[in-house]
């Protein structure tokens, strides 16, 4: 089983490249790289506009945003601050399978409408272009936030690990014939004051799933009340 780091860059600097202007709309073009960056405030609504209709979304911490679909349309929606401090992701999943990851902050730039245009990216063109996707690629994707070609996505909240010391809960399924990708959040299950994730003894088993082939995290370790993202590559 391969570790990797996951690697993410925070793309705070494409909303500073215009001023903010009350009224105007911020157009990020989504490559799976980046976040989209989602500046939000208590008392203002923010639109969240995707190129495509949306299935679903959820975010990280539900509590501290309200999120709502804009009606009448199918693919826009209103992000508001619930707390002083709302950061977390938020994924949007479209009707074609492509997972888009927002960061969600107050002290990002604010911007009342966000357009959120698709662009391709080099790595699943390559995918397509080779016929073969390999488990790194598919960890490369599960960390953009993209769905890769022949792989289907979906929304879950079941618990998959709640063994000391670690409580893992899956978010997303990706899955193909060959291969699975789960999302999921972690956190501590420990008297302890810090837990630190251990790949090297960790062992876990998917019904279906196969054999778990590269593990990665943006936090290793974590203490109390802390959570973190989670990638797990099986292969059958």
């Amino acid at each position: 089983m391969r570790v990797i780091r996951a690697l993410i860059i925070h793309c705070t600097a494409i909303a500073a490249i215009a001023a903010p202007v009350f009224g105007s709309a911020d157009t990020i073009v989504w490559t799976g790289k980046e976040y989209i960056p989602l500046g939000v405030r208590i008392h203002d609504l923010t639109e969240l506009v995707m190129p495509g209709p949306i299935a679903t979304w959820w975010s990280e911490a539900p509590n501290r945003v309200t999120i709502k679909p804009v009606p009448g349309t199918d693919n826009v929606l209103t992000v508001r601050s619930a707390s002083k401090n709302p950061s977390q992701r938020l994924f949007v999943r479209g009707k074609n399978g492509t997972i888009y990851v927002a960061d969600v902050s107050r002290k990002l730039p604010y911007q009342p409408i966000v357009k959120v245009e698709n662009a391709q990216s080099s790595f699943i063109a390559e995918a397509r272009q080779t016929k073969k996707i390999s488990p790194e690629t598919l960890m490369q994707a599960m960390i953009r936030g993209q769905t890769l070609p022949g792989f289907s996505a979906r929304r879950t909240g079941a618990v998959i690990m709640n063994t000391p010391p670690y409580r893992i809960v899956a978010k997303a399924i990706i899955q193909s014939p060959g291969m699975t990708g789960v999302i999921a959040q972690w956190q501590k299950d420990s008297l302890q004051p810090e837990v630190r994730f251990n790949p090297v003894t960790f062992k876990i088993s998917l019904p279906g799933a196969g054999k778990i082939r590269m593990i990665s995290t943006n936090q290793w370790t974590l203490g109390s009340g802390q959570i973190a993202t989670m990638y797990m590559v099986f292969t059958r």
